[in-house]
C-alpha cells in the first residue's frame, strides 16, 4: 500500500459496519428473549455471509510485519 491509499480507511468503515450490525442484531434478539446461544449461533451465520461478500484483497489489506 502507498501512502494516501484509500483502502485502509474503506476497509475500517466496513469493519465498523458490520460490528454496529452485529451488536445491533445481538442487543435486539437478547432484547426480544432469545437464547444467547442461538443468537451466536446466527451471527456466526452472518458473519460468514459478510466474509464471502469482502474482496480478496480486504483479508491481507491490514497484515502487519513483524521481526
Amino acid at each position: 500500500m502507498s501512502p494516501g491509499d484509500p483502502l485502509p480507511g474503506l476497509v475500517a468503515g466496513r469493519i465498523d459496519r458490520v460490528h454496529r450490525t452485529v451488536t445491533t442484531v445481538i442487543g435486539r434478539e437478547t432484547g426480544a428473549g432469545r437464547a444467547p446461544d442461538e443468537v451466536s449461533r446466527e451471527i456466526l451465520v452472518l458473519l460468514d455471509d459478510v466474509e464471502e461478500l469482502l474482496s480478496p484483497e480486504v483479508p491481507g489489506c491490514a497484515v502487519r510485519a513483524y521481526g
